[in-house]
Order: structure tokens, then C-alpha cells, then sequence
């Protein structure tokens, strides 16, 4: 149905190389370094050259849910898939998608968010979607591993700096307050 490739096999099993970790989160493997402390991996290893990860703490500190079986295992270690894959998948624009994850609206189940550039801003590059999840949102199946949408990102509150919040927002209330201070 949507053309991806298989899970990854792992050559040692319940644990994930640098290389298997890179073609999993569909990144570089010199951006492996960056997922590790983000997500804070815990390394099996220490060898500069071979880091190792455990399967089961990676699913759940970058997915948020843990396989109870080896279907749910498989299904898991599918590649997350960038936006042009939704796209084509669903056959919403890419703009499309990029808005809607934006404004934090929209259909399809939230993707995960791989790299942070500042507070409350999540790049474009960084984002990936589970495969399971699209596919069960496009049969109208109940979502899976729903555990990842708990990790959205919080709103900016009133007392967040004033370029953390909605500038139209800031805008139409700064204007609003003078209208109603010239009325009276």
C-alpha cells in the first residue's frame, strides 16, 4: 500500500548499532550523537566507533511506548518516515502537512520531533511519523503507539517572552487593549 521497506534487521538482537539507529530515524549517522543526548539513549557500549543502544530503551524514550510483542517489535522498528513519505501517502501537500503540525491541528497523528532549534520551534527536517500510525489513521483503524502524542509540545504561556507567543496574537491584543483605553 505504501511502499516501504521492511523493518530493520538488526544484526544483534534487542540491540541497535549507530548505523541501525541512523537508518531507523532516517538521519545521518554523524546526527546520531545529537538524537543520543536529546533523547539521553543510554549506550551499552563505549567504543568511539561501535555505540550501541538497546531496542526496547530507544522505542521508548524516542517513541514513548514499548513493544508487548514481537509483531508490535517489528511494526516498530519499521524506518520513521519524513514528510515527503506522508505526502505521498496521503496525498496531502507537503505544505500541507507542515502547517497543520504547525498550528498542531489537522487529521493525521502527530509526528515524532527529532531535533529542536529553540524553545517551542521544532524544524521541518526533524520531523518523522511512525508508519503504523499513518497507515491505521488512512483504514480508519484505531491509532496505535499513541504513547509519542503525549510528548506535544506545550503552548507558550502568558508569561513566556513575547517572541515565544502567536506575534498576531500579540498584535490584535496590544490593539485591542488601546481601542478600549481610547473608548474610555
Amino acid at each position: 500500500m505504501t511502499g516501504l521497506p521492511g523493518s530493520i534487521s538488526l544484526k544483534t538482537p534487542g540491540v541497535m548499532s549507530t548505523a541501525e539507529l541512523a537508518k531507523w530515524a532516517q538521519v545521518g549517522k554523524n546526527t546520531v550523537p545529537r538524537l543520543v543526548a536529546r533523547f539521553g539513549l543510554r549506550e551499552i557500549t563505549q567504543f568511539s566507533k561501535n555505540h550501541r543502544f538497546p531496542v526496547h530503551d530507544v522505542l521508548r524514550k524516542v517513541l514513548g511506548v514499548t513493544p508487548e510483542t514481537p509483531e508490535d517489535l517489528e511494526r516498530l522498528l519499521t524506518p520513521l518516515q519524513k514528510v515527503s513519505w506522508v505526502s505521498q501517502t496521503t496525498g496531502m501537500s507537503v505544505s500541507a502537512i507542515s502547517a497543520s503540525v504547525c498550528e498542531k491541528r489537522g487529521p493525521l497523528p502527530y509526528p515524532v520531533q527529532l531535533s529542536v532549534t529553540g524553545q517551542d520551534q521544532a524544524p521541518a527536517r526533524g520531523r518523522r511519523w511512525v508508519p503504523a500510525q499513518v497507515e491505521a489513521h488512512l483504514r480508519g483503524d484505531p491509532i496505535p503507539f499513541l504513547a509519542s502524542q503525549t510528548s506535544l509540545p506545550k503552548a507558550p504561556s502568558k508569561h513566556a517572552p513575547p517572541s515565544a507567543r502567536n506575534v498576531f496574537a500579540e498584535i490584535c491584543g496590544s490593539n485591542a487593549e488601546v481601542s478600549r483605553q481610547l473608548q474610555l
